[in-house]
């Protein structure tokens, strides 16, 4: 059986010209990639399997992020796929959509509240905060029908943050100018065209909202320098 395109290239489904995309256009991705070639810590080989992981998550990661109709996402088997965080709630694919994955990821921590950000608040949010916000692949464990594998997620925070935490009261913290990033397993489970039917996560979203409020302000505007968390995930911490 041939693989899928979106198994053997981490940019296939922007290739997708017919689909409904946010904000009327397809995504560009070269800044992050570029970014993504020049500070991975992996190098993994072709045809491997952590390389073929890794395009497909990517291709799952830009359809939930940027089409507009579940219809039309490839990545996934749409009558089964579902997605959880740390043993917590399931969500559908409509659910995702609405709610955005940074949401769906993070979603109510002390210093963070996706009760009170919408999609586009949120990836507006970190889009602003980090110059770009790169992934990959760390580890393998099993290959398909049930895949599970070790990732990080990182980015150098150039712009300031500002997140709502209800009652009227935001985080505010100045650009660190540090990388800032987060490790994580997952566990998904494919089906025999190696669509997404189901993800599971766990990791500690709040290490990496630490992270980006290391130089947290006051009610006054005066920066409150914290210590950023470590990941108990990434074996240099």
């Amino acid at each position: 059986m041939s693989l899928p395109d979106f198994m053997t290239n981490p940019n296939a489904v922007l290739g997708d010209t017919e689909d409904d995309w946010r904000y009327g256009r397809i995504p560009d991705y070269n800044k992050v990639n570029a970014a993504f070639d020049k500070e991975k810590t992996k190098d993994h080989a072709e045809g491997s399997l952590e390389w073929l992981v890794s395009n497909l998550v990517k291709n799952w990661e830009k359809e939930m992020s940027y089409k507009l109709k579940a219809d039309q996402i490839r990545t996934i088997n749409r009558e089964k796929y579902r997605f959880s965080v740390n043993g917590l709630k399931w969500h559908t694919i409509d659910e995702m959509l609405e709610m955005g994955t940074y949401n769906a990821l993070i979603g109510d921590t002390e210093l963070y509240k996706a009760s009170e950000s919408d999609f586009s608040d949120s990836h507006k949010l970190f889009k602003r905060a980090m110059g770009t916000f790169s992934w990959e692949v760390l580890e393998v464990y099993s290959g398909p029908p049930t895949v599970a594998f070790k990732w990080r997620h990182w980015g150098k925070m150039t712009g300031d943050l500002s997140v709502k935490l209800g009652n009227g009261k935001k985080l505010e913290a100045a650009a660190s100018n540090e990388v800032c990033e987060s490790f994580g397993v997952t566990v998904a489970k494919v089906n025999d065209k190696f669509e997404i039917e189901e993800l599971e996560t766990f990791y500690d979203p709040n290490l990496l909202m630490k992270q980006l409020a290391k130089n947290r302000k006051d009610e006054n505007g005066e920066v409150i320098q914290t210590t950023s968390g470590k990941c108990p995930f990434n074996p240099s911490s």
